[in-house]
């Protein structure tokens, strides 16, 4: 009979980690990692953890002796990256490190989630073996890690996702949960039209890491995005008029991360056609995504 799968989640508190640890209790034996404040899931085992503090990493790793390891530590905030340059390389490059150096001896299979700013934005449109060359502290460490990963893991999935929609966890509080309080509280709404991305459904990307946990294939790196781009603005202003929302509560912002609004616009979108063509994993359109969230939003009243 075969053996369930043990499963360690590091940053298993975080707006990704929640997600996966409830999509894999059910047939997995799931380990999840937090810094300071556990959850609390039926079926999921949480275990304080700094990736910072190797002794402890070492503890962790050999008493839940993982199959698997996800590596979902840390934010994903681009201002908080460049502010705090330091704890981002910490968390994003030295984390993944010491967790692949630890568990070496147990050979698990180790995906590390990373994201589409390990580009530049010149031109969008990005595929697994374009040149990485980012322009974000963000995106500067998640290379790091990258490139530990893959010269460390004998077995690894190195999977880049673009931004996640979705609900947070009553905790980590996601961008949609705040674009729809503001809207709800009829406050008014400026988000940025300096870059483009495919933005991309978390429960689709959650059932795709699903699926790297028990088959896939070995030491790649994949691209997860969704079909369609466009920016933190236009997509505010489908959300608002998918959900019956005030759209003119929304406006462009004035000032952006490349300057003035007339700059321009950077392109992070993310070509997902190898994962579509040979893992049969569906990259979906927006209103596909507005689709799935309504869903969730009904059974959760």
């Amino acid at each position: 009979m075969a053996t369930t799968k043990a499963v360690l989640i590091i940053g298993g508190s975080g707006f990704i980690g929640t997600h996966l640890a409830l999509k894999l209790r059910e047939s997995h034996k799931v380990f999840a990692t937090y810094l300071s404040k556990p959850m609390r899931i039926p079926g999921v085992t949480f275990i304080p953890l700094d990736v910072g503090n190797r002794n402890w990493v070492k503890r962790i790793v050999y008493s839940s002796r993982p199959d698997v390891v996800i590596y979902a530590a840390g934010s994903s905030n681009l201002d908080w990256a460049e502010a705090h340059a330091r704890d981002a390389e910490r968390v994003h490059t030295g984390g993944p490190a010491t967790v692949s150096n630890v568990a070496d001896i147990l050979q698990p299979r180790f995906i590390y989630l990373s994201n589409c700013y390990v580009f530049d934005g010149n031109k969008g449109n990005y595929h697994e073996g374009d040149i990485v060359l980012p322009s974000y502290s963000l995106g500067k460490v998640k290379v790091g890690g990258e490139n530990f990963i893959r010269g460390k893991a004998m077995n690894h999935i190195i999977i880049r996702s673009s931004p996640l929609l979705g609900c947070g966890n009553g905790r980590n509080i996601s961008f949609l949960d705040h674009l729809r309080m503001k809207l709800i509280r009829n406050e008014r709404i400026e988000l940025p039209v300096s870059e483009f991305h495919s933005f991309a459904f978390i429960t689709s990307f959650i059932d795709f890491v699903a699926k790297m946990v028990d088959s896939g294939p070995k030491n790649k790196t994949l691209h997860y995005g969704g079909l369609t781009k466009l920016t933190h603005y236009e997509l505010a202003r489908k959300f608002a008029k998918r959900f019956s929302y005030n759209e003119d509560l929304i406006f462009q912002s004035q000032h952006t991360k490349r300057g003035s609004i007339e700059a321009e616009i950077a392109d992070y979108s993310l070509n997902s056609s190898w994962v579509a063509e040979n893992l049969k994993i569906k990259p979906l359109l927006l209103e596909e995504c507005f689709d799935l969230l309504e869903k969730e939003l009904v059974s959760s009243f």
